[in-house]
C-alpha cells in the first residue's frame, strides 16, 4: 500500500522542482558533452536524446495505471516484501550517493573559478553545503515551495541571456549538420538520455502528489520543458561557438552571458548569471541530500530523517573533497551519464513489467 502523506502540493510545484533537478546541468557543461559526442550536430542529439525520454516516460507512465500513490520502495516491496524494497533502496542510495558529491564539487570548483577566486575550496564547499543541511532540515514541502517561486525566475534570466547573445549567431557554425555521424548520434549518443536522470524525482513525489493525473502532468511537463531548454541552449551555443572551439568552455552558458550587452548601461550580465547559477545549484543539491536521507529512512523503515542528514552531510562533503581536482569531477560525472538511464528509466520499466505479475494477498474482512 502506498504511503499516506500528510503533505502534499500541486502539478506546478513539483514540476518546478524536478526541472531544476534535471537542467542545472546546463549550468556546468551540457552543452559541451553534447559538443564532444555529435560536434557541430549537438543540437541534432539533445533533440534525439530528448525524444528517447519522452517515449521512455510514457512507457512507465502508462504501466504505472494500477499502482497509483506508490514510489520505487513501494513497488519493490509490493514484489519482493521487505527484502524488494531494500533492494530497489540501496540500488537508488548508490546512484544519489555516487552523483552528490561530484555535482557538489563541480558547482564548488566553478564558483571559486568566476566568483571566489581567493576563498580556500572547502570554504566554498560548506557554503553550498550549509545551505543544503537549512533547506533539508525545512523539509520537503519548503524546498518544493521555494522552488516554486525561484524557478520562475531563474528562467527568465536564463532566457534573457539567451536572446542577449543572439546577435552573435552564424548558421554556418552548425553544418556539417549530422556532425560526428550517424552512428555517433544515434547509436553511440543514445546513452545520452542520463542527462534526463532527475527524472527519477517524480516517482519520488508520487505519494505528495497523490493521483496519476498529477503524475502524468508532472512527468511530461518535466521532460518536455527540460529538453525544450536543452535544446535551445545547446543550439545557441553552437551557433556563437564552432567545433571545437566550445569543447574548450568550461561553463558554456556563461561564456553566453559574458556576451550580453542591453544598451550602454546594461553590460557584463555575467553577475546575473551567477546569482541564478547559485540559486539553481542550491536547489538542486537540497533535494538531492533531502532525497538521499528520505530514501535511507524509507527504505530501512526508520521514524524519522532528519537525524540523517548530518551524517549524510559529512559523507558528501568527504567524497566532494577527495576528487584531485575539477577535471577528474567532471570525469566521474561523464562515467555517472554512461549508467544513469538504467536507474532512472530502465529500473522503474523493469518494477513496473514484474509488479503487474504480482498479486497482493486478499485482505480479510475487517482489516484496513
Amino acid at each position: 500500500m502506498a504511503m499516506k502523506n500528510k503533505i502534499t502540493f500541486g502539478s506546478f510545484e513539483a514540476s518546478c522542482i524536478t526541472i531544476t533537478l534535471i537542467t542545472t546541468q546546463l549550468f556546468l557543461n551540457l552543452p559541451r558533452a553534447m559538443m564532444e559526442v555529435a560536434w557541430t550536430a549537438a543540437w541534432l542529439l539533445t533533440a534525439y536524446v530528448s525524444v528517447i525520454a519522452l517515449l521512455l516516460f510514457f512507457i512507465i507512465d502508462r504501466l504505472y495505471r494500477p499502482f497509483e500513490g506508490k514510489d520505487l520502495l513501494d513497488l519493490g516491496e509490493h514484489i519482493g516484501g521487505n527484502i524488494g524494497r531494500i533492494i530497489v533502496g540501496i540500488i537508488v542510495l548508490l546512484f544519489l550517493i555516487y552523483i552528490t558529491p561530484v555535482i557538489l564539487r563541480e558547482f564548488s570548483e566553478n564558483m571559486k573559478i568566476i566568483a571566489l577566486t581567493r576563498s580556500p575550496l572547502s570554504f566554498v564547499l560548506l557554503f553550498f553545503l550549509t545551505g543544503m543541511i537549512i533547506a533539508s532540515y525545512a523539509g520537503l514541502e519548503s524546498i518544493v515551495r521555494l522552488s516554486a517561486i525561484i524557478v520562475p525566475i531563474i528562467a527568465v534570466g536564463y532566457l534573457m541571456i539567451i536572446t542577449g547573445s543572439l546577435r552573435y549567431i552564424d548558421f554556418s557554425r552548425i553544418t556539417p549538420w549530422l556532425g560526428s555521424g550517424p552512428y555517433e548520434i544515434f547509436v553511440k549518443g543514445a546513452p545520452r538520455i542520463s542527462v534526463f536522470a532527475g527524472i527519477i524525482l517524480v516517482y519520488f513525489l508520487y505519494p505528495f502528489i497523490r493521483t496519476k493525473k498529477n503524475f502524468t502532468t508532472v512527468g511530461y511537463a518535466s521532460v518536455v520543458f527540460s529538453g525544450l531548454f536543452f535544446f535551445i541552449g545547446v543550439l545557441i551555443f553552437s551557433l556563437i561557438f564552432q567545433y571545437p572551439t566550445g569543447t574548450e568552455s568550461f561553463l558554456p552558458i556563461y561564456e553566453l552571458a559574458r556576451l550580453v550587452e542591453y544598451g550602454r548601461f546594461f553590460q557584463r550580465l555575467e553577475s546575473m548569471f551567477v546569482i541564478i547559477w547559485v540559486a539553481s545549484a542550491l536547489l538542486h543539491l537540497s533535494i538531492l541530500l533531502f532525497l538521499i536521507a528520505y530514501v535511507f529512512k524509507k527504505t530501512f523503515k526508520l521514524k524519522y530523517y532528519k537525524p540523517l542528514i548530518i551524517p549524510f552531510s559529512i559523507i558528501i562533503f568527504s567524497l566532494a573533497i577527495f576528487s584531485h581536482n575539477l577535471l577528474s569531477a567532471i570525469e566521474l560525472e561523464k562515467h555517472f551519464r554512461t549508467f544513469a538511464w538504467m536507474v532512472t528509466f530502465l529500473l522503474p520499466i523493469v518494477l513496473l513489467i514484474i509488479a503487474r505479475f504480482v498479486k497482493q494477498p486478499a485482505k480479510k474482512e475487517g482489516e484496513s
